[in-house]
């Protein structure tokens, strides 16, 4: 329960700017400007491979090998991240529309 207007309006700012974060996220991941962080997920996911004294990392091997099945993978990555943070979105939104009406029944 907020206690004041001052704290109300502080905490509704707040999730406006970690919901403006999470759509910059989400327009990042929508514009597959993150292969790093998948090549990252690839890599643990997956061993070095070995050929010979010669080691590559799984993300190098898949992107060189079979780039369609890399963009792919990545793609579906991207989906489910961005739904995750949809899911979030749409939390912190209700929360502050929660917010809005806790403040607002207790100052009539």
């Amino acid at each position: 329960m907020v206690e004041s207007k001052t704290e109300a309006e502080q905490k509704i700012q707040d999730l406006k700017d970690e919901i403006e974060k999470l759509e910059e996220e989400k327009e990042r991941l929508e514009g597959n400007e993150n292969t790093d962080e998948y090549d990252d997920m690839l890599d643990d996911c997956n061993g070095v491979i070995k050929i010979g004294n010669l080691e590559y990392s799984p993300s190098q091997v898949l992107k060189n090998v079979d780039e369609i099945a890399y963009n792919v993978g990545m793609s579906e990555y991207n989906d489910s991240r961005i739904s995750d943070i949809e899911s979030e979105i749409e939390d912190k939104k209700s929360e502050i529309k929660d917010l809005e009406n806790e403040f607002f029944l207790s100052c009539v």
